[in-house]
């Protein structure tokens, strides 16, 4: 047991020892750092390792705590990938003679099972690291590359977590009371690894409105939801709509307004969620004005002037006027689908004026962007069904706040009882550090330099503490 503790102290001391030697051989502040970082990884490799190997020894010692199971096999070799890198521990094997079956109970304790290689906290800041980098890159978590896992392996935690009930949180009793609730929703065109075709995971943004912040306007109490959701965008909207229910006082709301470009599965939300209307995207509407009348500034005027007065005679006029000019088949088809566009979506034209002044525009493009884009198809990326699903959800999650890393930690290491050691261990170790005479002899073989190096004023005046010591 005394060795154990002076090993401990070893270590430690080696740690205060390297520090001195750095700081007497002239260093920069960065290469201190980097050096004090090695040496404090290595003391907490070594703790975790004593602590794991003691627990172990408990479980051998008190057959009370492992009723059932005999020793089969010591001191069989673990390697655990940790926060600290590679910690190498022994731990038993028991066998239960009636389960006929073999078991780490160490292992159990600690939450690792069996084959894992990687510890569940690093699996967990390597999932949060893959929310805003590849998978390859959050892999590479430490400058030592001896400790560099693959993408592979990232990916492997991502699929671990059960992202589709991820953004369930506890929304309190207390309800809110607005006046108006906004809804706006896009989609983002994400390459497909397998077909060469396009992935298009949603994304919905309720909120209470916008606020100035400086130069920029901000949601007030915005909320998303999202994924891929392929061919169940109803369920995305029943989600959107318990969320409302359980948020907001529905009774107190005046209009729900809903936003986009007008496709199909946006307007589903007006069916799914009572009393909800749809406004068409300004964004979406100039860019059809745009196809149509390409250059021509005069004539993209009149047709914006003819959608924000709602006067549709007048559109039609421009449109017949920009049929007139096309020069080939290409920019008929053009002008023809965005008059069908402006037809199917003139209820969200007619919002404009309706709810002017209430209603605050459609940032939808912006927030895909953001949240989606910048991770999932802004870069020569390609992605296969589940993989983008996850990712859009996690991303969701980062963008309402949510912590990826504790959340993955709750849904994924196992539930453990605390690590348990030997009650006579922790005394003897406490103390260990009580008495002054032995820490006196365990800084003497620990850090010779200390004691027996050149003099320094660094070094007097530490020799000087430890000899006066006394806990």
């Amino acid at each position: 047991m005394n060795d154990m503790i002076q090993h401990l102290w070893s270590r430690f001391l080696h740690v205060a020892d390297a520090i001195f030697d750095t700081l007497e051989q002239g260093t920069s502040f960065e290469s201190f750092q980097h050096k004090l970082k090695e040496e404090l990884d290595a003391l907490g490799n070594e703790a975790i390792r004593l602590v794991i190997e003691q627990a172990d020894k408990r479980l051998r010692d008190n057959r009370s705590e492992r009723r059932g199971w005999v020793i089969a096999q010591r001191d069989n070799k673990k390697t655990l990938l940790t926060q600290f890198g590679s910690v190498s521990y022994r731990r038993t094997n028991f066998k239960h003679k009636a389960l006929r079956s073999h078991r780490h109970l160490v292992d159990d304790q600690i939450g690792v099972r069996p084959h894992q290689k990687v510890d569940g906290s690093l699996q967990a800041e390597l999932v949060e690291r893959a929310v805003s980098h590849s998978y390859r890159v959050s892999g590479r978590w430490s400058e030592n590359a001896s400790w560099h896992v693959s993408g592979q392996t990232v990916m492997n935690a991502i699929r671990e977590m059960d992202t589709s009930a991820a953004a369930t949180q506890d929304l309190g009793s207390d309800k809110r009371t607005v006046r108006y609730i906004f809804i706006q929703a896009d989609e983002d065109h994400v390459p497909n690894q397998d077909t060469g075709g396009r992935w298009e995971p949603r994304l919905i943004t309720v909120h209470e409105g916008v606020r100035q912040r400086g130069k920029r306007r901000q949601l007030v109490q915005a909320k998303h939801f999202g994924g891929l959701y392929l061919r169940a965008t109803k369920q995305l909207w029943e989600e959107v709509w318990q969320y409302l229910d359980a948020t907001y006082d529905l009774a107190q709301v005046s209009k729900i307004i809903i936003s986009g470009d007008g496709a199909s599965w946006i307007r589903q939300g007006c069916e799914v969620i009572p009393g909800a209307v749809f406004a068409l995207d300004r964004y979406h509407a100039l860019q059809a004005v745009t196809r149509v009348a390409g250059n021509n500034m005069a004539l993209r005027a009149r047709m914006w002037d003819a959608l924000t007065r709602t006067d549709r005679a007048m559109l039609q006029e421009t449109i017949s006027e920009a049929r007139q000019m096309a020069a080939t088949e290409s920019k008929l088809r053009t002008i023809d689908n965005c008059e069908r566009y402006f037809r199917r979506q003139w209820d969200g034209i007619v919002a404009w004026r309706t709810y002017d002044g209430i209603w605050p525009g459609c940032s939808a493009e912006g927030h895909i962007s953001h949240i989606y884009a910048k991770r999932l198809s802004s870069r020569p990326l390609a992605w296969r069904r589940t993989g983008v699903d996850q990712m859009s959800r996690l991303r969701v999650m980062a963008a309402n706040g949510q912590h990826i890393r504790s959340t993955y930690l709750k849904q994924n290491v196992r539930r453990a009882a605390p690590i348990q050691v030997a009650t006579n261990w922790i005394k003897e170790s406490r103390q260990a550090l009580k008495n002054s005479k032995r820490l006196h002899t365990m800084v003497e073989m620990g850090l010779p330099s200390l004691m027996k190096g050149r003099r320094t004023q660094l070094t007097r005046a530490l020799r000087a503490v430890v000899g006066s010591t006394s806990f």
